[in-house]
């Protein structure tokens, strides 16, 4: 069965989208709605996955983010 897939999956181009929105859930900011951008290496063999928000005043994505950046992992439980 293995080497059936392996066969049908190498004949078969698959669809890649290098872009797209993405929400991602974090414990104690809640919901944060990204873009996500995949970067190939030129072998295809690595994905990088980015995650932005928009870069605009007020922008509750932006805002989080930025929170994120200064309070790091902190245990919002305790």
């Amino acid at each position: 069965m293995c080497r059936r897939f392996a066969q049908v999956w190498n004949e078969h181009p698959i669809g890649w989208r290098h872009s797209e929105q993405k929400r991602l859930v974090h414990p104690g900011m809640g919901e944060l709605p990204l873009h996500c951008q995949s970067l190939l290496d030129p072998d295809q063999a690595q994905t990088l996955l980015v995650f932005t928000a928009p870069p605009r005043p007020g922008g509750e994505s932006y805002e989080k983010l930025q929170l994120l950046a200064v309070i790091g992992f902190q245990n919002f439980n305790s």
